[in-house]
C-alpha cells in the first residue's frame, strides 16, 4: 500500500485544515469499504470504484459521494497513480445515484432580523451570554459562513470615524488565495463587540472564544459550535421545534441575505455583501423570501 496519509502532507499549507480532514475521512471510508471486500483502495481501478459508488450510493446523498471521489481523485494524482474516477463507468454511476435520488439542497432556516433580535433578546448578562451576542450580530452584519465567523481575529476589525467597525474576513471558502472581503457592523453591533472585548479582558488573538465559568480561554471555537450556540438561542426563545431543527451554521448568512433582499438591495449589492460568485447561490437562499410583488 502506497503511504498515502505521508503522500497527503504535501497538501499541507496549500488547502485549508478542514478539507484536509476531509479527504483524511474520505478515504478512510472507502479503504474500509475495500478491505471488507479484499479490493485494491491504492490503486484502485474505475471497476472497484463503480462498485464502490453502487454500494454506497443507496445510503449516501449524492453530494457525500461526489465529495468522496473528490478525495480519491486527489490522492491518486499526489500519489503519481493516475486518475480513476474519470472512467465513463464511473461517471455513469454517479448519474445513477443522482437520478435515484432526485432533491433539492436543504436550505438552512434563515435568521432575519427579527429573528436575530429574539436570539439576542434570550442571551445571558454573562461571559458566555455576551460572548454568543458578538456570534448572532457579528455573524448577521458579516454575512460570514460558519467557518469564516469563528476564524476571526480581533486584528481584522478597524474603527471608523462614525464610531463603528470595518470587518476584514480574511479567507473564505471560495477565496483560497486569501484576498478577503471587507464589511462593516452596525453601531449596534460594535457596541457589543467593544463590550465583549472590555468584559473579557481581552484585546488580540480569536475574537470567539470558549467560555468555562469566568473564564475566558485564548482558543478559536470550532465550526460547528455557531449551529449549536444558535439552536439553544432558539430554544431558549421558545421557537417551534422545527424551526429550531432547520436552524444552523448557515442561518445567519441566509438570513442576512435575505434580509437584504427584503429591505429592497438586488443580487450584485447582496452578492458584494457576502462574497458570493456564484448567482445561482445567492438565487436559491433568497428564493423563500414572502415578497408581495403584486402590491
Amino acid at each position: 500500500m502506497v503511504p498515502w496519509r505521508k503522500t497527503l502532507r504535501r497538501l499541507n499549507g496549500a488547502y485549508s485544515d478542514h478539507t484536509l480532514r476531509s479527504y483524511r475521512s474520505d478515504f478512510r471510508a472507502f479503504l474500509k469499504w475495500c478491505r471488507k471486500r479484499r479490493l485494491k483502495a491504492l490503486p484502485a481501478t474505475s471497476t472497484t470504484i463503480v462498485a464502490y459508488i453502487d454500494a454506497e450510493g443507496t445510503r449516501l446523498k449524492p453530494s457525500t459521494v461526489k465529495r468522496r471521489l473528490c478525495a480519491l481523485r486527489r490522492i491518486h494524482n499526489l500519489c503519481d497513480l493516475g486518475d480513476p474516477t474519470q472512467s465513463e463507468d464511473v461517471q455513469l454511476a454517479i448519474r445513477r445515484v443522482r437520478r435515484a435520488q432526485p432533491s433539492r439542497p436543504k436550505q438552512a432556516h434563515g435568521v432575519t432580523a427579527g429573528l436575530r433580535d429574539q436570539l439576542l433578546a434570550v442571551c445571558g448578562d454573562d461571559l458566555t451570554g455576551l460572548r454568543d451576542k458578538v456570534l448572532v450580530s457579528v455573524g448577521f452584519d458579516t454575512l460570514c459562513r460558519r467557518g469564516e465567523l469563528v476564524a476571526l481575529s480581533i486584528e481584522d476589525f478597524s474603527p471608523t470615524a462614525d464610531g463603528r467597525y470595518t470587518v476584514l474576513v480574511r479567507r473564505a471558502k471560495n477565496d483560497p488565495e486569501g484576498a478577503g472581503r471587507t464589511a462593516k457592523l452596525s453601531k449596534a453591533s460594535s457596541d457589543v463587540f467593544r463590550q465583549w472585548l472590555k468584559k473579557a479582558g481581552i484585546s488580540r488573538g480569536p475574537l470567539l472564544r470558549p467560555v468555562y465559568g469566568n473564564r475566558v480561554r485564548a482558543l478559536y471555537l470550532e465550526p460547528l459550535t455557531v449551529g449549536r450556540v444558535l439552536k439553544k438561542l432558539c430554544d431558549r426563545a421558545g421557537l417551534e421545534a422545527l424551526t429550531t431543527e432547520r436552524v444552523s451554521g448557515h442561518s445567519l448568512r441566509v438570513g442576512a441575505a435575505q434580509q437584504l433582499t427584503i429591505n429592497g438591495f438586488g443580487l450584485p449589492q447582496i452578492m458584494r455583501a457576502g462574497g458570493w460568485k456564484s448567482v445561482n447561490v445567492v438565487a436559491r437562499y433568497i428564493e423563500n423570501v414572502d415578497l408581495d410583488v403584486w402590491k
